[in-house]
């Protein structure tokens, strides 16, 4: 489930794994790279030191060979409960004309509640402009759907 408010964009989706599986799927370079980006998006870690503080610094290349870096500070990491950062460099590699690049950071929060078997993701993302907000939605859907894949699979 997807809700656009305002200002905050907030994705709900429930996957067959572990809080500690999920959260590990956040902050673990190899499994970050299996899933993160939208559909045909590979994404390499350059950087990513899931401690408060710490920077991730990842390489998005899209279906048309166009590139581009994602960058940002974590800044609440509560194993496995929760992970928040601020997003410093949008991907915009691919991004439609009509849509504006974000003119300075976005904040993440992320909550992961299970109970052992299953993981709620409640991700919430402030500081986006509308257009960009909707294109967010549909990168992040496609990402946590290759999470749930490659979750499902161990």
């Amino acid at each position: 489930m997807t809700v656009a408010a305002e200002d905050v964009l907030e994705i709900r989706r429930v996957i067959n794994a572990s809080p500690d599986a999920v959260f590990d799927a956040w902050t673990t370079p190899a499994l970050v790279e299996a899933w993160w980006g939208p559909h045909g998006y590979r994404t390499r870690v350059i950087e990513l030191d899931a401690v408060v503080g710490g920077r991730f610094l990842f390489q998005m290349t899209a279906p048309s060979g166009a590139s581009c870096p994602m960058s940002g500070t974590y800044t609440k990491v509560e194993r496995p409960h929760r992970l928040a950062f601020e997003v410093a460099e949008h991907c915009v590699a691919d991004m439609p004309d009509d849509v504006r690049e974000p003119s300075g950071p976005s904040h993440v929060d992320i909550t992961f509640e299970g109970d052992g078997e299953t993981t709620e993701i409640v991700l919430r993302q402030q500081g986006l402009a509308a257009d960009y907000r909707m294109l967010a939605n549909g990168g992040w859907s496609q990402s946590l759907e290759r999470a749930a894949e490659i979750l499902l699979r161990g």
